[in-house]
C-alpha cells in the first residue's frame, strides 16, 4: 500500500510541474497577431516628439565669437577689381589727351609715336592746356604741326615772370588770342578731320559743357581757364575731373575704345607739381592727380607718361618733356597695338 500511495504522488508531482512549465511559457509567447498590432502606430496617441539622438550625435551649442580688441578693424571693403576691357574686333580708337600744364608737353612725343605705329585715331579730345594740342591734331592729324604750332606759345604768355623771379599767376586767358589766330587761322571745329571736344565747367549753372563746334580762340577760352595759370572766363573754367562726359562724347562719334593719355605722376612723388609743396596749387593738383590715378568710367585704357622729373609750371623744359613723353609711350603703344592688332 504504501509503495502505491508514494508512485501516486510521484505522478501527481510530475502533473503539477508541467502544468507550471505550461503557465510560465504562455507569458512570453507572442501570436502572429500580436507582433502585427505591436508593428503599426497607435492611432489614438500620435507622437508628438522624435526620439533624441544618440548621445554622440548630438552638436553642441554654437558659441558666440567675440572678436579680439588688438585686431584692427576695416571701416570699408576694398573694391572687387575691374574687368579687363573687351577690344573690339574692330577698335576705333578715341583719344583723350589728360591736363598738367606744361607736363602736357609730353603728349607732344605721345602723337610722334601715335604715328610711327600707325594708330588709326577717330576721334581725339583735350582738357586744360591739352586743349590746343588735341585740337591741332584734329584740325590736320599731324604730330609735326602740332609740335610746330605749340612751340610758339611763349613762356610768358602762360607763366609771367618778374624781374625778380616771382611768378604771377592766374592771368587772363584772352592772352593766347595771338597764339590761338595764328595756330588755327580763324578755323573751326566743323572743319576740322576728326571730331573734337574740350569740357568746360560753368560754375554758375554748376553744369559740364563740351566745347565741341564754333572758333578756336572762344573754346580755348572756355576750355583752358584753370589755376594757377589763368583766372575764369566768363564764370567758366576747364572741367579737369570730368573725363568721363569727354569719353561718352567720343564714344557718340564712332570711337570704340577710349584711351586716356595721362601726364600727372600719383600723388605723393618725388617732386611736387608746383614750387612750394604746401601751396594750394600743389593740393589742387595733387587732388586732380588722384583723380586721373584711379579707374575712370568710360575709359578702356590708359597710357601713364613719366612727367615725375617736371612740374606743371616747369615751361622752360618742355622740349625734355616732349621728348620724356615720346620714351614712354613707345614702350606702352608697342604693346597695346599688338592687342588691339594695328
Amino acid at each position: 500500500m504504501s509503495s502505491l500511495f508514494s508512485q501516486k504522488n510521484l505522478r501527481a508531482n510530475k502533473s503539477w510541474f508541467l502544468a507550471l512549465l505550461v503557465l510560465a511559457g504562455c507569458q512570453s509567447v507572442r501570436t502572429r497577431e500580436d507582433i502585427r498590432k505591436s508593428t503599426q502606430p497607435s492611432s489614438s496617441h500620435p507622437s508628438t516628439s522624435a526620439p533624441s539622438a544618440p548621445r554622440e550625435q548630438q552638436q553642441p551649442t554654437p558659441v558666440p565669437v567675440t572678436q579680439s580688441e588688438n585686431i584692427p578693424q576695416t571701416t570699408e571693403m576694398a573694391p572687387p577689381p575691374l574687368p579687363a576691357p573687351v577690344i573690339p574686333a574692330l577698335p576705333k580708337i578715341g583719344i583723350i589727351l589728360g591736363a598738367g600744364g606744361a607736363k602736357t608737353y609730353a603728349h607732344i612725343g605721345f602723337l610722334h609715336e601715335l604715328a610711327k605705329f600707325k594708330v588709326p585715331v577717330y576721334a581725339i579730345g583735350g582738357i586744360e592746356l591739352a586743349t590746343p594740342m588735341a585740337a591741332l591734331y584734329a584740325n590736320r592729324e599731324l604730330a609735326n604741326d602740332v609740335e610746330w604750332q605749340m612751340f610758339k606759345l611763349k613762356d610768358d604768355q602762360v607763366v609771367k615772370k618778374s624781374l625778380l623771379g616771382s611768378v604771377h599767376k592766374n592771368n587772363e586767358v584772352s592772352l593766347l588770342k595771338d597764339f590761338a589766330n595764328t595756330a588755327f587761322n580763324k578755323a573751326k571745329v566743323e572743319d576740322f578731320k576728326l571730331p573734337f571736344a574740350c569740357p568746360s565747367y560753368n560754375m554758375k549753372k554748376n553744369q559740364v559743357f563740351l566745347m565741341n563746334r564754333g572758333s578756336l580762340e572762344q573754346i580755348l577760352y572756355f576750355c583752358m581757364a584753370y589755376p594757377p595759370f589763368f583766372q575764369p572766363y566768363q564764370g567758366n573754367i576747364s572741367a579737369i575731373r570730368d573725363v568721363t562726359a569727354l569719353a561718352n562724347y567720343l564714344r557718340s562719334k564712332g570711337a570704340n575704345y577710349i584711351v586716356l593719355v595721362n601726364v600727372l605722376q600719383p600723388p605723393g612723388g618725388a617732386k611736387p607739381f608746383t614750387l612750394d609743396t604746401s601751396a594750394t596749387d600743389n593740393v589742387l593738383w595733387s587732388e586732380i592727380s588722384g583723380v586721373y590715378n584711379k579707374p575712370l568710367p568710360g575709359v578702356d585704357s590708359v597710357i601713364s607718361l613719366d612727367t615725375s622729373e617736371y612740374g606743371i609750371m616747369d615751361f622752360d623744359k618742355r622740349r625734355e618733356i616732349m621728348n620724356k613723353g615720346a620714351e614712354s609711350a613707345a614702350k606702352q603703344l608697342k604693346s597695346l597695338t599688338r592687342k588691339w592688332g594695328i
